[in-house]
């Protein structure tokens, strides 16, 4: 090959890097990544409520503590 055709493929190949780099970008997508809301107490005392316990000694700190390990997994997996 003589340098005439060297820079016609090098010419070439960039020609095609750039259209496969163009091409591969997409503008229309959008990602929207909605940001983690955790549970208010409040939020988690009605789900508790709404399930009901028979024993009147439940401990509110452990239930608290039991919902947010349950939250903290939930995002874990989910992010």
């Amino acid at each position: 090959m003589n340098s005439e055709e060297d820079e016609f493929r090098r010419i070439e190949a960039e020609a095609l890097r750039l259209w496969a780099a163009q091409t591969d970008d997409d503008d229309d997508t959008q990602v929207y990544a909605k940001p983690w809301q955790g549970l208010t107490d409040e939020e988690i005392w009605s789900v508790v409520s709404r399930i009901g316990t028979s024993d009147s000694n439940v401990n509110p700190l452990i239930v608290l503590s039991d919902a947010r390990a349950i939250e903290a997994k939930l995002k874990e997996k989910n992010t």
